[in-house]
């Protein structure tokens, strides 16, 4: 299963549907905005994971979001609300970890999602900032089930392998292209 298959499983209609009354948004557009959201996020953690330091900063974000914390608790009402509540400006958690993960890429990226799904900067701030953590805990359950992952190398593998696959199943020629930005500078 790959990185954004985990993703996308543990978002399922109740998670879209929660996601969409804390942005003030229908629950189609949250989906396509997430659906965008998504390949970009992991593009520019690739690119991220490819520069001097960039794979130690994400395994270190990857530790903090362990794999059983966000995801297992997605199933509740109680996991993804908690979230949602640190959720609302770029200045929380979630607002921290995508400089840190996305490092040069983070204003590509909301230009990105924001071109994409018609949403404004300060909603797709939010959206990011809720997806960034369930995108770490995603790549620590993805990369525990690597034999080789415990190396920073491990991680920027995933990561390249989840970007390329995204940018070669982009629906959107917007997420492709932003992608394309993105990997190209590899």
């Amino acid at each position: 299963m790959s990185l954004l298959d985990i993703v996308q499983q543990k978002l399922g209609p109740e998670q879209i549907q929660q996601i969409s009354q804390h942005l003030g948004i229908d629950p189609a557009t949250t989906s396509n905005a997430i659906a965008a959201a998504l390949p970009m996020i992991v593009g520019g953690m690739a690119h991220t994971a490819q520069q001097p330091g960039g794979a130690s900063a994400i395994q270190s974000a990857v530790d903090d979001h362990g794999a059983g914390g966000i995801l297992g608790s997605l199933g509740g009402l109680g996991g993804l609300a908690g979230m949602l509540g640190g959720a609302t400006s770029g200045t929380s958690g979630g607002g921290g970890l995508l400089g840190s993960i996305l490092g040069q890429h983070s204003a590509t990226v909301q230009n990105g999602v924001q071109t994409a799904s018609g949403l404004d900067a300060t909603k797709v701030q939010s959206l990011l900032a809720m997806l960034a953590p369930i995108v770490m805990a995603a790549l620590a359950q993805h990369s525990a089930s690597q034999p080789s992952s415990g190396s920073s190398g491990g991680i920027g593998s995933i990561l390249q392998q989840a970007a390329a696959a995204a940018q070669n199943n982009s629906g959107s020629s917007q997420v492709g292209g932003v992608l394309g930005q993105i990997l190209g500078k590899l």
